[in-house]
């Protein structure tokens, strides 16, 4: 994009009210929730499909999906049974 890093922040800051690491976690969040709904990974665990929705650890992917969610990934997956 040709902007300076500290730049590109602060404008998805203003924008957002999101720091960059939750403004891409936020998007993380809704591929998991996307991938979970695939019946390609219906039999995977959560934590292949956090992994596969772009997460590298499970303790940032897990205060990420309550922050921006309002649940845990399991009681999200338990409400798609519902």
């Amino acid at each position: 994009m040709g902007l300076p890093v500290h730049h590109l922040s602060e404008i998805i800051n203003q924008g957002h009210g999101l720091n960059f690491n939750d403004y891409i976690n936020q998007f993380r969040v809704e591929e998991f929730k996307r991938l979970l709904q695939d019946p390609q990974f219906s039999k995977e665990t959560l934590l292949v499909v956090e992994f596969e929705a772009g997460f590298n650890s499970k303790t940032t992917f897990n205060t990420a999906f309550k922050k921006f969610s309002g649940m845990t990934p399991s009681e999200f997956k338990r409400s798609l049974k519902d």
